[in-house]
């Protein structure tokens, strides 16, 4: 796959006057939160986006969601998530790392065992309840993050999506790489961003500042526990913060809740009141 840079171009004018009617938010770059996935920066379609498919033909159907999904020969699970193992079915085996496949069609990050997570320092505590519990207990991306990543990490071309088991023309080896503003991850360091990959529910039971997941409430998108991943429902990862489809969600930069008044930081960590609700 070809992986030289070319930054997305995010033309608001487009999105004013696309046939959606989508109203103008600019807190939420330029779409309306719940509203769906079309016209958001998750819509990499030519018409929103500029995306240049470069696909191998070239994709005549302007489609969304081949960019990440398809319905037929997507990514396997690995044996040791329940695959099938390699040479049994169509599609590509992902490595055993990625253990949540939703019909997955983007091409995978190679950094999955790579990435240096979040880090406050040696001057902070190192013991005890105030050091950070999420570097104490330990933190390794989940599937879902992974997934995430092998856009936003930049180490991947943002149209790299299909495999040959499928119908020609559904897959391409584009050379669009994600633009750097959007760029989490970058050379594999995830060092200096909200910790991910961490069990919530052990964080909480020390830390008197986080609030129980099941308590904590997202608004109308549900409490924390609804958002957290793994089998026991208890997993901190990207999907905890973001709404990537934009549905169900009330924030911007496709949040499950608005951080006006830091509403979505106060959700979670216990510094005072949260703004957003009578019950935190």
């Amino acid at each position: 796959m070809k992986k030289h840079t070319r930054g997305m171009l995010v033309v608001v004018s487009v999105l004013s006057m696309a046939s959606m009617a989508l109203a103008f938010s600019p807190e939420s770059g330029g779409y309306t939160a719940g509203s769906g996935i079309n016209g958001t920066v998750h819509d990499l379609g030519v018409a929103h986006n500029g995306m240049n498919y470069e696909a191998i033909p070239a994709d005549s159907l302007q489609r969304i969601c081949i960019f990440c999904h398809a319905p037929h020969n997507a990514y396997k699970l690995s044996p040791a998530n329940g695959g099938p193992g390699a040479g049994v079915g169509g599609g590509v085996q992902a490595p055993d790392a990625f253990d949540y496949l939703p019909l997955w069609n983007h091409e995978l990050t190679g950094n999955y065992a790579s990435y240096t997570m979040y880090q406050n320092g040696p001057g902070a505590p190192q013991v005890g309840a105030k050091a950070s519990q999420a570097i104490q207990n330990g933190m390794t991306p989940g599937g879902v993050s992974l997934l995430c990543l092998s856009c936003h990490d930049g180490s991947v071309a943002v149209n790299s999506y299909g495999n040959s088991s499928q119908l020609t023309g559904s897959q391409s080896s584009g050379g669009g790489t994600i633009g750097a503003q959007y760029v989490i991850g970058k050379d594999n360091y995830l060092g200096n961003h909200h910790p991910i990959g961490f069990d919530y529910d052990a964080v909480a039971s020390v830390d008197t500042e986080i609030r129980g997941a099941d308590s904590a409430t997202l608004g109308g998108a549900g409490f924390v526990r609804d958002h957290l991943y793994g089998a026991g429902n208890s997993l901190m990862e990207c999907g905890t913060c973001h709404s990537v489809h934009n549905k169900g969600n009330t924030g911007e930069t496709l949040l499950w809740r608005s951080d006006v008044s830091s509403q979505l930081c106060l959700t979670c960590h216990d510094k005072g009141t949260d703004p957003g609700t009578a019950t935190p």
